[in-house]
């Protein structure tokens, strides 16, 4: 909670809309078990009039470990955008979560027409890393936070070229169009932000303390 409160000048706020996503997760779950056939991305489905599918698809599980997985990235990333000056839950409900799904979506439905089956938050929270990782470089001015952002590319190219990285044991292999998809619309995200905010930090002379400026899978037929 002290570092929550350090990030977000002493205003710590409730994450209730990251509490709300991953409850719906949760609840999904617990209600269907994994990989249920009614809400999955499902292309079949969608091409005879189950819409409701693109938004689903984003919220249910293969199984334990994919749910626990996201999850917990989803409450970590989360609560720090959610609670930091440069996000807030209107950023993550309507920026984040509604028009990244969006974006993954229709690069899913328009860009990968072999792709039959999909299901997972996965793709959305690599959204929410790049706005989040963006975001804490352009209100606090450290590079390390740059560095991260770079990682999380990093990942991305890797699972590309090599394989999944933290998930080669799950039924699905991870959709390397979507997770590309979530990095774009992160990254569209964080430059609306920087457009709309202006800047954040300046460069601090040798010796001061920093300050900030408060300003109000592949193309597989099955896939996560």
């Amino acid at each position: 909670m002290t570092f929550l409160r350090a990030l977000t000048h002493g205003r710590f706020r409730l994450p209730w809309v990251t509490l709300i996503l991953a409850g719906i997760c949760v609840g999904l779950f617990a209600l269907f078990g994994g990989t249920p056939k009614f809400l999955v991305y499902d292309r079949p489905a969608i091409l005879n009039g189950a819409w409701w599918r693109l938004v689903t698809g984003h919220l249910v599980h293969l199984d334990m470990q994919h749910l626990a997985t996201n999850v917990g990235a989803l409450l970590a990333l989360g609560i720090l955008y959610e609670t930091s000056d440069f996000g807030g839950p209107a950023r993550l409900a309507f920026g984040v979560a509604i028009f990244s799904g969006f974006v993954i979506s229709a690069a899913l439905f328009f860009g990968a027409p072999g792709t039959a089956y999909y299901c997972g938050f996965s793709a959305i929270l690599n959204a929410l890393y790049v706005a989040t990782t963006l975001g804490m470089w352009r209100e606090t001015g450290n590079r390390l936070w740059i560095a991260a952002f770079a990682l999380g590319i990093a990942k991305i190219g890797w699972e590309a070229a090599i394989g999944p990285i933290f998930s080669s044991s799950l039924a699905w292999p991870p959709h390397i169009g979507a997770h590309v998809a979530g990095g774009v619309a992160g990254c569209l995200l964080a430059g609306w932000h920087a457009l709309h905010d202006g800047p954040k930090f300046r460069a601090i002379p040798s010796g001061k303390q920093p300050q900030t400026k408060a300003i109000a899978t592949s193309l597989n037929s099955h896939a996560y």
